[in-house]
């Protein structure tokens, strides 16, 4: 049999991207972890390689936010890489960043990268969250006058 081509993996890779942010929408930690390898490494954190880090971090982002949803706007795949943009939003029902919950919805930007292996699982992440603006929405941050 002929292993497939650049485009066939980089297809392969950004639906197990995709498969793995539903899996996190679903709060199904155990489907969302099948798309990580085991020595995954969080490279926006400084922590050492093995799976649980990145399960310990989604895992937070369900505790702070219980009803958070990430809705992937564009993802971009090349070979063993995956881009995405994804827009989150979520209720401010907990203290967050030493804010006492609002209530309100909070939503913002964050983008990540992942190197896939070449069984389609992540080995490597990196993500930027736009942490301003959540700052701003939980009153934190004063907002830019218009």
């Amino acid at each position: 049999m002929e292993a497939p081509g650049p485009r066939a993996i980089a297809t392969r890779n950004k639906e197990n991207y995709l498969q793995a942010k539903a899996a996190f929408n679903q709060k199904d930690m155990a489907a969302c972890m099948s798309y990580y390898a085991p020595d995954h490494h969080l490279r926006s954190r400084d922590v050492g390689p093995g799976r649980q880090h990145i399960e310990q971090f989604l895992s937070s982002i369900h505790e702070s936010w219980p009803d958070v949803v990430i809705v992937v706007e564009q993802a971009v795949a090349e070979n063993d890489w995956v881009v995405g943009r994804c827009t989150t939003t979520a209720t401010h029902a907990k203290t967050v960043m030493g804010a006492a919950p609002t209530h309100r919805p909070i939503q913002a930007t964050f983008w990540d990268m992942h190197r896939f292996d070449a069984d389609g699982r992540i080995v490597e992440t990196w993500n930027l969250m736009d942490s301003l603006a959540i700052m701003q929405q939980l009153g934190l941050v004063p907002t830019p006058a218009k």
